[in-house]
């Protein structure tokens, strides 16, 4: 239970704005924890909202005559504060709102103009290793490497490493339930966890329903059935525990101390190291996964390679730091059709051992030529998307200037497109085009998601595929051969200075750590296959 008294003072504090950044945080601790906290907090703001709309009536004659600030000055004491609480009523309903969605971080709405900074605010930890991890529910398999933002993990089995902002590290063990609050908050409904929280992190909390565990320094395990229902362990330091603690149970545990809490009664235990899972184990564990899944890559890779038709196969694996050449690893493909790196840095890709390339600055492009015309053609990537700042972020360009010449991209909403020039004439309606529904979120960025799309002539048709699903298709109403020749990958350039173009910034802000181009239209089954 919380402290009702305790409450009142902070709510009050707060609508009188002298709320320190320590009560602050005990006061969302508390609206985090408590639904009935919550009616409370709302309750007052609608009193202060009531005395705002008096206030306000109070002072209109005043206003109107332009001495807005006189009867604040000629207000009592008391006056005073009920004007200025009533007028912290809209930051008081954001405040609460930004709670009830546990964003304590953040008390006032995202506007459309603050996205970008908001999204960046939402991330709180980073997910550092899986091991045998299976998603609930089908969810978007997470990777090594992604940022994580304030929600609802839900693991059906395996072990996740989750590498705070604050800087504490936790292993969660599915099936498991965890929400992630703040980078120093996280709330456990099921599923066991050991939390390592070094000096920089102390505070670091673990709720479960109105149950708080605290860390001053430690290292300790959790093990949770439900809400109301969980083990706490300790095996190095103190913790305390707050809110919902049964009578005559210890506030502070220390170093061997463990209790478990069902249904508001408390049973002493031995902490038990064993039954958590063992950190070094877990990267041992996933460092052979991950040379399990870079050997099934590439043998799968390898026959990938005698794909029929394929023209470029880049899978940037093997680069020497510093290298400007990226080999073409189609088995027909020729020494001529090697990609040159332009800026680029070297980064991971889909997993630890798997080499990618980063695309950030505007300069940043891997070059390369073809030569002729096709009929049809098929563009797949494995690509993660970091971030969507322009109207144009290219993934592909090529012949630019000529009738045949093919744009791929994703546009600032997250829509894939595809323009294929049907004539000459530098206009809008020049141009075959297919677009798809948003298809890259800001939930999706910092996540590997597999593209393709097909360009059949010689069934008129255009299609868009994401992670191997069929997501837009259109018809080809002016038949056009696909025009080969000089290309950038992750970037776009004019050919000419007339084209009005020179100078445009379209360049990819993210990663790719695999591009194909196939000289014929792939079947549904063949890009499935490809983007397994």
């Amino acid at each position: 239970m919380f402290d009702e008294a305790r409450l009142q003072q902070l709510t009050a504090a707060y609508f009188d704005r002298q709320l320190s950044g320590e009560n602050k945080r005990e006061l969302e601790a508390m609206l985090l924890g408590s639904a009935r906290a919550r009616e409370i907090f709302q309750e007052q703001a609608g009193w202060h909202g009531l005395t705002r709309e008096w206030a306000l009536r109070e002072n209109a004659r005043d206003l109107m005559d332009g001495i807005s600030l006189a009867p604040l000055t000629r207000m009592t004491s008391w006056r005073r504060r009920m004007w200025w609480t009533g007028a912290g009523l809209a930051a008081g309903f954001a405040m609460l709102w930004a709670v009830l969605q546990f964003n304590p971080d953040q008390p006032h709405p995202v506007t459309a103009e603050a996205r970008p900074a908001a999204a960046l605010r939402e991330e709180v930890a980073m997910l550092g290793q899986t091991l045998n991890a299976v998603w609930e529910n089908d969810a978007v398999a997470l990777t090594a490497g992604t940022a994580l933002r304030r929600g609802w993990l839900h693991l059906r089995a395996g072990t996740l490493r989750l590498d705070f902002y604050s800087g504490a590290r936790v292993y969660l063990e599915g099936p498991a339930s965890l929400e992630l609050v703040s980078q120093d908050l996280a709330r456990l409904e099921r599923g066991r966890l050991t939390a390592n929280v070094p000096p920089a992190a102390e505070g670091f909390t673990v709720l479960n329903a109105n149950l708080r565990v605290v860390d001053r320094g430690t290292e300790f395990g959790m093990n949770a059935g439900g809400p109301g229902e969980c083990e706490v362990h300790v095996f190095q330091g103190e913790v305390e525990l707050q809110g919902d603690v049964p009578a005559a149970t210890a506030r502070a545990l220390f170093e061997g101390d463990a209790v478990a809490i069902r249904e508001g009664q408390s049973t002493i235990l031995t902490a038990n190291r064993a039954s958590f899972a063992d950190p070094a184990a877990v990267t041992q564990a996933a460092a052979r996964e991950a040379e399990t899944l870079r050997q099934a890559w590439r043998t799968a890779s390898e026959s990938f390679r005698a794909t029929p038709g394929l023209l470029v196969y880049f899978d940037f694996e093997d680069l020497e730091p510093g290298a400007s050449l990226v080999p073409n690893r189609a088995r027909d493909g020729g020494p001529d059709s090697m990609g040159t790196v332009i800026g680029c840095d070297r980064l991971t890709g889909r997993w630890a051992e798997k080499a990618a390339l980063g695309f950030a600055r505007t300069s940043d492009r891997v070059r390369f030529r073809l030569s002729g015309s096709q009929p049809s053609l098929t563009m797949m990537a494995w690509v993660r998307v970091d971030s969507l700042p322009l109207d144009h972020n290219a993934l592909l360009s090529m012949a630019p200037g000529q009738v045949g010449e093919i744009h791929w991209k994703l546009d600032r909403s997250g829509k894939l497109l595809l323009g294929l020039r049907a004539v000459d004439a530098l206009a809008f309606e020049s141009w075959e085009r297919l677009e798809s529904p948003p298809v890259v979120t800001e939930q999706d960025f910092g996540h590997w998601m597999h593209l393709a799309t097909v360009i059949d002539g010689g069934a008129g048709m255009m299609r868009h595929f994401v992670n191997g699903r069929e997501v837009a298709s259109g018809a080809i109403i002016r038949p056009t051969a696909i025009r080969l020749g000089p290309a950038n990958l992750g970037n776009f350039d004019a050919a000419i200075a007339s084209s009005g173009e020179m100078g445009v910034v379209r360049h990819f802000n993210g990663r790719i750590d695999g591009f194909a181009l196939v000289g014929r239209a792939l079947t549904a089954a063949e890009i499935q296959s490809a983007a397994q």
